[in-house]
C-alpha cells in the first residue's frame, strides 16, 4: 500500500492550490465557527487547533450525522463524473 497518489483520469495533477484551500476554507469555517474564532488572537497553530476541536467535540451527533448522509451525493456524482471535480 502506498501513501502516493497515482495518475488518475480527470483528477487534477496539482490540487493545492490557493483556489482549492478558498473553497476547504469556506466548506470547512461555517458561520457558526467563524463566529465563535472572530476576534480572537492566537500565538500558536496548536491554540487554534485546540479551540477548533473543542468547537467541534461540542456539537450534537447529528451535526456529524447530517454532514456525512449529504457525502451519499457528492460520492455519487463523482462516480458519475469518473472522478472529475464534484463541487
Amino acid at each position: 500500500m502506498s501513501g502516493e497518489d497515482g495518475e488518475c483520469s480527470g483528477r487534477p495533477k496539482q490540487v493545492v492550490t490557493d483556489e482549492n484551500v478558498k473553497k476547504i476554507h469556506k466548506m470547512i469555517l461555517n458561520d457558526d465557527l467563524k463566529r465563535m474564532l472572530a476576534g480572537k488572537k492566537f500565538s500558536l497553530n496548536e491554540e487554534v487547533i485546540a479551540e477548533t476541536e473543542a468547537y467541534f467535540k461540542a456539537k450534537d451527533k447529528s451535526y456529524y450525522k447530517n454532514g456525512i448522509e449529504k457525502l451519499e451525493g457528492r460520492y455519487n456524482q463523482c462516480i458519475t463524473l469518473k472522478g472529475n471535480y464534484v463541487e
